[in-house]
């Protein structure tokens, strides 16, 4: 979403005045503003509620932008407090959830969410999923809800021969290794365990295969751990943060995700943008994305482990992974480019009056 926000920030104009209110430290998303003119409020968290609730109060009533927009469960509070400090137009976007409700929904949250929720002027979602649950599990109505599909910079994120030959001649890649790779953070709902069961079900028939993980966070002791096993060992690299992470997109061969929740991740976007072919578990809206299966292979979580396995078996025919990874960069580019999501953007702003003209974004501002 980090990603979504700052390029719908860049978009607008410079007369359009914007400020980035972040509730924690990690400003690590900084580096996809390209607007000067963006500055960030200066704003500590308080550990205790009332003491948050405060300051984060005044933050909002001392700023009072004509227009507010939260993202996920993290920043609810900032809607009722918004509401309170007399902000006219919110826009809330729920993009998925943590592992804490990787399997259903806490109903504790729900309720919460089905009286604040009310509060946004827009609630704003990235797959049916979401649409089904805040219009029927939350009542919330229908017009009020919007279906925005991310979308990415498929110029930026598409296939580069020479750049795949460096990329894996650094990563010490061989022309016959299959690189199996993965990019997000490390974190519990992205279900890393099965993934790595997936792998070692696919080295059984195909000692070729080897596993690349871009990112960090909480489960990278798992993945270090598995790197000492004897099957795994020298077959599994695990390179943390990456800044330019399509280069290393295109030294991969195959795109994976096995994740117990998801909505419409951004990666596998960018991967397909790239020319990858997926495998995946069927959760969220990547069934949708894929289109029956022409440019990837899918899994229920239950049958993943061999599922999946055998997909990747199967992808290693050079010739089924280009005409997958053809149909995924077709799909991305029809249904998902950059430009077509900042337009719903702007027409979600001039509908709620912020400004009256229709904003034409061109390649450049995306």
């Amino acid at each position: 979403m980090e990603k979504v926000l700052c390029s719908v920030m860049n978009s607008l104009p410079d007369h359009i005045d914007q400020e980035i209110l972040s509730l924690t430290e990690d400003r690590g998303a900084e580096k996809w503003i390209r607007r000067k003119h963006i500055r960030f409020v200066n704003f500590t968290k308080p550990q205790e509620n009332f003491p948050f609730f405060r300051s984060l109060f005044q933050a909002l009533r001392q700023s009072h932008p004509t227009v507010l927009m939260t993202y996920n469960w993290g920043a609810t509070d900032a809607i009722w407090l918004g509401r309170l400090a007399g902000i006219p137009h919110i826009i809330h976007s729920e993009h998925g959830f943590n592992v804490d409700e990787a399997t259903s929904t806490l109903w504790k949250r729900n309720v919460i969410r089905f009286v604040v929720y009310r509060l946004a002027s827009r609630l704003v979602v990235v797959s049916t999923d979401l649409q089904k649950m805040m219009e029927d599990q939350l009542g919330l109505a229908s017009a009020r809800v919007l279906f925005i599909p991310n979308g990415i910079n498929t110029e930026y994120f598409s296939g580069d021969r020479f750049e795949r030959e460096q990329m894996r001649q650094m990563l010490g890649l061989s022309t016959q290794d299959i690189v199996v790779g993965f990019v997000g953070r490390l974190d519990p709902v992205k279900n890393l365990s099965l993934l790595l069961k997936v792998f070692e079900n696919s080295l059984e028939q195909e000692q070729n295969f080897k596993l690349l993980f871009i990112g960090d966070g909480p489960d990278r002791g798992l993945i270090e751990q598995a790197c000492t096993r004897p099957m795994f060992r020298g077959r599994i690299l695990c390179v943390g943060q990456q800044e330019n992470v399509v280069a290393y997109l295109r030294a991969m061969d195959v795109f994976i995700l096995t994740s117990l929740r998801e909505q419409m991740p951004m990666s596998m976007l960018e991967a397909m943008s790239v020319g990858l072919p997926i495998v995946a578990t069927a959760v969220g809206e990547i069934p949708a994305i894929l289109q029956g299966q022409e440019a990837g292979f899918v899994s229920e979580i239950d049958h993943a482990s061999k599922q999946l396995a055998e997909a990747l078996l199967q992808l290693r025919d050079p010739q089924v992974r280009s005409q997958m990874g053809q149909a995924g960069r077709s799909l991305v580019v029809q249904r998902f480019r950059q430009q077509a999501m900042i337009q719903e953007y702007h027409e979600t702003l001039r509908t709620l009056g912020v400004f009256h003209d229709p904003l034409i974004c061109s390649t450049e501002c995306a």
